[in-house]
Formats: structure tokens, sequence, C-alpha cells
């Protein structure tokens, strides 16, 4: 009997802990399955930001482009010549001040534009200008520089033939106080005292042609070509143009191009020495590429004196009617040509003094807008009847 009463003890307490069990069993809420962790989504790997294009230069399609040779539709802007490209502004900052001016050399027809456009606006704006000629020579724009510190100008405005010609000059105008603006070319300390430089991308100047030029002999010469060149062996920013050049040259080379330059003639920016150079030139060539358009049209005369109709002739520099005329008139040597507006540059230039005689901030350096320019857009630059 004891036996059968423990039994049964014993069966009381098992049956107990299993309900105990069972019962906290129920009770604990089920853990509650730990959501898995958010895989983070990976750090987006940001995209190696597009390494944005080295700023391009504006193209025909995209700029604003009004022609030169529309005049302004302010009647005194107009009587001066001053064409509706230039942007005028309706200030007396200038007024009454005397402006020192030396271009490189008046020889050349696009500086010869540039001097005119300086002095019509000067005069728009009330100021005492006068251009004068550098003549591609150091020595004379010292002397120039020197003169206009013992007149004692308000400003300078200055194209230096090189880029350390006319620096001992131009550091004695600094030293008195008479601020200086660059154009055209460089002067080697100009970042640091001059109020601005206002030119173009010499470079890229033989770079837009290069491609161009390289294109046109693919498409007319299956990439072939012999060439002779025409540089202005005085002028360092010249020199700049045949850089962007070669290198253009140098890749299509390396592409399977044979594009050869034969030879490369000083025409010193002077038209009859280009022409001489070429007329005494006896081995076979296809193209002429000149750095300035005096040299171009030298070429272009050299040529057509002995009716030489297969050579075709390119221009780092030109503006105005004479290169545009023909190249509307599809004139069967002048092929293209690197448009630089003349009146645009003179506007950049006295923007630059206007800015600097208010007290505005003026930038270190400005570039001008670069065109390629031959017969299928030559319309937009210049006006045609």
């Amino acid at each position: 009997m004891k036996k059968l009463i423990a039994l049964l003890l014993a069966l009381v307490m098992v049956f107990a802990l299993v309900a105990c069990a069972t019962s906290e069993t129920k009770t604990e809420e089920p853990a509650k399955t730990e959501e898995p962790a958010k895989t983070e989504e990976p750090a987006k790997t940001e995209e190696p930001a597009a390494e944005e294009p080295a700023s391009e230069l504006p193209t025909t399609e995209d700029a604003n482009i009004v022609k030169t040779d529309e005049l302004s539709s302010d009647e005194k802007a107009a009587a001066l010549g001053i064409p509706a490209a230039v942007v005028l502004q309706d200030t007396t900052a200038l007024e009454g001040k005397k402006i020192g001016c030396s271009i490189v050399y008046k020889g050349d027809e696009w500086c010869a534009a540039l001097a005119g456009a300086l002095e019509s606006l000067g005069q728009y704006y009330g100021a005492d200008i006068v251009c004068e000629d550098g003549d591609l020579n150091d020595e004379t724009q010292t002397k120039q520089v020197e003169n206009m510190i013992a007149n004692n100008v308000d400003i300078m405005m200055i194209d230096p033939a090189t880029p350390d010609g006319v620096g001992e000059a131009l550091n004695k105008a600094h030293d008195a106080g008479i601020p200086i603006i660059i154009y055209d070319g460089y002067w080697t300390e100009g970042a640091e005292k001059a109020v601005t430089t206002v030119t173009w991308d010499q470079k890229a100047t033989g770079t837009l042609v290069g491609e161009y030029f390289v294109n046109y002999v693919k498409e007319h010469n299956d990439g072939k070509a012999r060439v002779i060149e025409l540089t202005n062996a005085v002028s360092t920013h010249c020199q700049e143009r045949f850089v962007g050049l070669h290198e253009v040259i140098d890749a299509a080379n390396a592409e399977g191009c044979q594009i050869e330059v034969l030879n490369k003639y000083d025409s010193q920016g002077n038209r009859e020495t280009a022409y001489n150079a070429i007329a005494a030139v006896v081995e076979p060539y296809d193209y002429i590429i000149s750095d300035v358009d005096n040299g171009a049209q030298g070429a272009v005369s050299a040529l057509q004196a002995v009716g030489n109709t297969d050579v075709k002739v390119f221009s780092m520099g030109a503006y105005g009617q004479e290169p545009f005329g023909l190249l509307h008139d599809n004139d069967v040597n002048y092929q293209a040509c690197l448009n630089v507006d003349a009146w645009v540059l003179a506007q950049f230039i006295f923007d630059g003094a206007i800015a600097y005689f208010n007290g505005e901030e003026v930038p270190v350096q400005t570039n001008i807008d670069l065109f390629v320019v031959d017969n299928s857009n030559v319309e937009k630059f210049w006006s045609f009847d």
C-alpha cells in the first residue's frame, strides 16, 4: 500500500512539473524573431563625379552671336562706328581719364581694327586715348610706356610684343601707382601686377584650327598632307598657337594620318614677306597654315599669282570684311580662319577699366570666345548683300 501511495505521489509531482512547464511556455511571449538587421544599402558608391568636361569653347550653334558689321542702336555709338556686338555701359567712370595705350603692331589688319575699336570706345566713354603702334618692338614699347608715366596717365592698356620685353617699364608704372591692363598678349608678372589681362587662349586657337584642319584632310585627302607653316617668330603668343596645332596633328598621325610639316617660314606678320616665302617654295605641298591673317593673305596672293588653285590656306587669327568676304565667295585658296572679334575684345578691356575705377572686382584674366569660320557659317559673323 505504501508503495502505491508513493507511486501516486511521484506521478502527481511529474504532472505538476509538466503543467508548470507548459504554463510557463504558454505565457512566455514568443521570442521576437529579430528582423534581420536591415542590411544597410551599401553606401552608394558615389560615382566619380563625371569629370566636368574641360570648359569647351562655344560653337556657332550655342553662342549668341551678333554680327560685328551691324551698328549699335545707340546713336552716339553708331556715329563712332561701334557695332551692336558691343555691350555698352551707362557710366561716367572713365570721363576725363587719360588712357595710355600701345598695341603690338598696327601693320596687322586685326590689330589695326582693335586699335580703332579702343579709340572709339574711349571717345564714347569720354576718355582721352590714342593707341600707339608698338611696331613689334620691345624698345619702342618701352619708350611709349615711359612717356605714359611721364604724362601721368590714369591707366595704361598695353599689348606687349613679348612677355618680358617691356617688363621693366611696366614695373616702373606699377610702382608709380598707375593701373595697367594687359590685352591680346601677356606680361610675365601680369597676374600679380596688372588689373587684368584680356586676351584669347592662344593654345586653344591652334587646337581648334588643328581639329578643323585634320578633319578636312581626312575628308579631302585621305588623312595625308604636306604642310607649310607661316609664323610671326617675334611674337611669343603666336608661337603658342603652333603648340596646340602640333598636338592635334601628332595625335592624328598616331592614329594613322600622314600629315607632314615640311617647313616653317617667318612672315613677320607681313604680307609681302609671306608672299615671297611662299613664292620661293619649290617642293610640292598641299596646305599652308598661318598664325596671323597677314601671312595667310600674303600666301593666297602668291598662290593666285601662279594660278595655283589646289593649295588651301588656313589662318589662326582673322577678322573683318576681307577674310570673311573670301570665305563667303568660296575663294579657291582661302579655306578657313579662326575669328576673334576685335570689337568684343576692346569691350572687355574697357569693362575692366570701368570696373577698376568703380572699385569693383576685376577678374585676373578674361579669355574671349573663339570660332572657326568657313563658308558654311561665315554669314553668322558678317552681313553680305
